[in-house]
């Protein structure tokens, strides 16, 4: 279909006027991935249910993404951000940006950043990337750390929108844990280890990552047991607060899971930092909460079942000789980690998908 003005939103705040704005919630040709409704990762009730720290982070957008195809020489964003978090370990870029990539012959290939460049006192994030006029199938990313109030795409008036294209898997990878789930480290929105995982399997996925408030509460993991998914990646280690919630929580999140979704496949693993210098660098502790994660495994496996994986997050993410350089900040990885971890998971995860 053309693009027209009337399918168009007047923006009463934009220093572009000539791109035809299309919101990305009413666009049938846009497709959007990775929240249960726009732009909440899990219902409100849902989050005000499990913690306050849901609650504040989960309008927050890691690895959720639009998709369509269209032949516009021009592609803006214009978003409206609130809730951004900054940290000492992620760049704006990150925080408050969103990412482009073209998917060509199946292959995900990154083709630029949007960054907040509107100054003080401005809440939102406007620029363009340029392209050859040809039909591209167009991915978007949205930022690891703020929320999204309003979302829109701007084209050039009468080029084509198409539906983007699909998935090889479009029943998605879930995955629920701590800020390294969110992202948290990362450069760009799509560094993360499950967007990274998104691309190289070409999958769709599903990020319930919540940085310091992912404790194997009861709410969320009901809300998650009722999901539709094709496996289920679960990585809450680091928000444990101690190894004595860790053991109380962990096996029993996995039967909470398991009475709703007897056959779904389950990757569990544990963190990959512990003996890298930071709040949570004593070993013996580390080993012992790796451990307790290790016996939900081997305790599923002795009663039957079978779809049950796992990854001791020490020994199977970063190489031994890069260990350092795979961390932001000695606790979350860079994307040099989430490379790895992306790539351990994967391997697991192309044999189930």
């Amino acid at each position: 279909m053309k693009v027209t003005r009337e399918m168009g939103t007047v923006l009463t705040d934009t220093t572009m006027r000539s791109p035809v704005y299309l919101d990305v919630r009413t666009t049938p040709m846009i497709k959007l991935y990775g929240f249960y409704e726009p732009f909440r990762r899990v219902p409100e009730a849902v989050a005000k249910a499990t913690s306050a720290t849901v609650t504040r982070l989960h309008t927050m957008g890691p690895s959720a993404r639009v998709r369509f195809r269209t032949n516009s020489d021009i592609i803006v964003i214009h978003a409206d951000l609130s809730n951004e978090e900054r940290t000492g370990s992620m760049p704006i870029l990150a925080t408050s940006s969103f990412e482009m990539y073209f998917v060509e012959d199946g292959k995900h290939i990154y083709k630029g950043s949007f960054v907040p460049s509107q100054g003080e006192g401005k809440n939102y994030v406007e620029c363009r990337l340029k392209d050859k006029p040809v039909m591209k199938d167009v991915i978007l990313y949205f930022p690891i750390n703020s929320s999204v109030e309003n979302f829109y795409v701007g084209l050039r008036e009468n080029a084509e929108l198409e539906e983007g294209g699909s998935y090889t898997y479009e029943t998605p990878v879930l995955f629920y844990g701590s800020s390294i789930v969110h992202g948290i480290g990362a450069a760009r929105p799509g560094m993360n280890y499950p967007s990274q995982i998104s691309r190289m399997l070409d999958t769709n996925v599903y990020n319930l990552g919540f940085g310091g408030g992912a404790l194997g509460e009861p709410a969320i993991l009901d809300f998650i047991a009722e999901q539709k998914m094709s496996v289920f990646v679960y990585d809450y280690d680091h928000n444990a607060p101690n190894a004595e919630h860790l053991e109380k929580t962990h096996y029993a999140g996995y039967k909470r899971f398991r009475a709703k979704q007897p056959n779904t496949p389950i990757i569990m693993a544990s963190k990959p930092d512990w003996d890298l210098i930071n709040d949570n660098s004593n070993p013996e502790i580390n080993e012992k909460r790796m451990r307790i994660i290790e016996n939900t495994y081997l305790r599923a496996k002795a009663e039957g079942d079978e779809n049950v994986y796992f990854i001791n997050g020490f020994t199977d993410f970063y190489p031994s000789d890069l260990r350092g350089d795979c961390t932001s900040d000695g606790c979350h990885p860079n994307d040099l980690g989430y490379h790895f971890m992306a790539k351990a998971f994967a391997e697991i995860l192309k044999k189930l998908l």
